[in-house]
């Protein structure tokens, strides 16, 4: 193994070391709590070992910041001053039989000290090709490391690893779903409009959508079997889908263009989705609109009376080759379309109940931003098994 100079850090500078930073503000990790995922590898790892403390440690531009500490109380050391400083300098384990005995560190204060460190060894940990820190054993006496200890810490820290990529990939989904959500709230003459969506975890598979064709404005609130990165990254494409068919197409002929451009997709991932769509006329109030299997989509009257809006269709991806047919309704001055996900159910016992609630909401005259708040603090109130999504419609007077 290379002989590396006693806590020599590279030159902030340089290319190299600028890739390797942005591998670790990467991770997103730096200042977060300790967490129980990388605490039970740590705890695993003092077991199999035997070996007092075990910690996984980032190092960035200036500092060692340790995730997991097992068997010591860390605190953020000078990057100076960290042993981890010198291993993530290398590809190999770095392992170190007596700090004494090593002029690396022989002079480190931690080691000088009387019950100080006299064992370590530790595996860089890499993200995106760059060591971002590593998981390390530390001991306060001398051993060997045979070849079965070298393989096994090699195991370890390629769970550690893997925990890693899991938070990347969260990122990743959770900023694919940040996409899928429209950023501007369309203004309308003769109707108000408000929509929310709240994941249950770090990602969800609901998601709503709208756009304005033909003067029209088309609305879409759909739910993807299953959560995470496969989940967003086909919301996504039913989004993108469903956008581009809308600009050319009627309702029906739009929905079936769509399922027949993600089946591939749906068919890869053994995946389905609900979906309600509807096009809303600001001026006559007129509603066309399909359910595909989604089930949640009702007209409110200030009256406190509710009529649902359902087709027979089934859910994109349940068949293939499907097709959908439209149906119409008429929204009244002051009637709101309200659509939500199947999230909103977990609050109520009964499907009646829930729509009670609703009902209840819509002769209070709420406002739609109002209203999708009310019904996401409400429904959403308890911890969420599912994600929480709504979608209310108002038609207003004309402007």
């Amino acid at each position: 193994m290379e002989t590396i100079h006693p806590l020599e850090l590279p030159r902030v500078g340089n290319a190299a070391e600028r890739r390797r930073l942005a591998a670790v503000h990467g991770l997103n990790l730096l200042d977060t709590a300790p967490e129980e995922r990388f605490d039970r590898i740590g705890r695993l790892a003092q077991r199999l070992f035997d070996v007092p403390i075990v910690q996984v440690n980032l190092i960035d531009e200036h500092r060692q910041f340790t995730k997991s500490s097992v068997g010591f109380v860390a605190a953020d050391v000078p990057r100076a001053e960290a042993f981890c400083s010198v291993a993530i300098q290398g590809q190999d384990q770095l392992v170190v039989a007596d700090l004494r005995k090593d002029l690396r560190f022989s002079a480190h204060p931690g080691v000088r000290m009387e019950h100080g460190a006299r064992f370590y060894a530790a595996q860089p940990l890499s993200a995106d090709g760059e060591n971002v820190g590593t998981l390390c054993l530390v001991g306060f006496r001398p051993r060997k490391f045979n070849l079965a200890d070298s393989h096994l810490l090699n195991d370890l820290a390629t769970w550690v690893e893997k925990e890693l990529t899991v938070d990347q990939e969260l990122l990743q989904a959770r900023e694919v779903q940040r996409r899928l959500l429209p950023s501007l709230t369309p203004v309308i003459p003769g109707l108000d409009v408000a929509g929310k969506c709240i994941p249950a975890k770090d990602v969800g598979g609901d998601f709503y959508d709208w756009q304005v064709t033909d003067g029209q404005l088309q609305v879409m609130v759909a739910d993807v079997m299953g959560k995470g990165i496969t989940a967003a990254i086909v919301a996504a494409g039913v989004r993108a889908v469903m956008r581009s068919a809308s600009r050319y197409n009627d309702l029906p002929s739009s929905l079936r263009k769509t399922a027949g451009g993600m089946q591939d997709d749906l068919d890869a991932t053994s995946t389905f989705v609900t979906l309600f769509a509807a096009r809303v006329d600001p001026t006559t109030g007129g509603v066309e609109y399909i359910d595909a299997g989604h089930g949640l989509a009702l007209i409110l009257s200030q009256d406190g009376s509710s009529r649902q809006l359902r087709t027979s269709g089934l859910p994109l991806g349940a068949m293939p080759g499907d097709t959908w047919t439209s149906r119409s309704d008429v929204l009244a001055e002051g009637e709101t379309l309200l659509v939500v996900s199947d999230g909103v159910l977990d609050a109520f016992p009964t499907v009646t109940q829930a729509l009670g609630a609703a009902e209840t909401m819509a002769q209070e005259a709420l406002d739609a931003a109002t209203l999708v708040e009310r019904v996401v603090l409400l429904f959403g109130r308890q911890s969420q098994p599912d994600d929480v999504t709504a979608v209310a419609i108002r038609r207003v007077p004309l402007s």
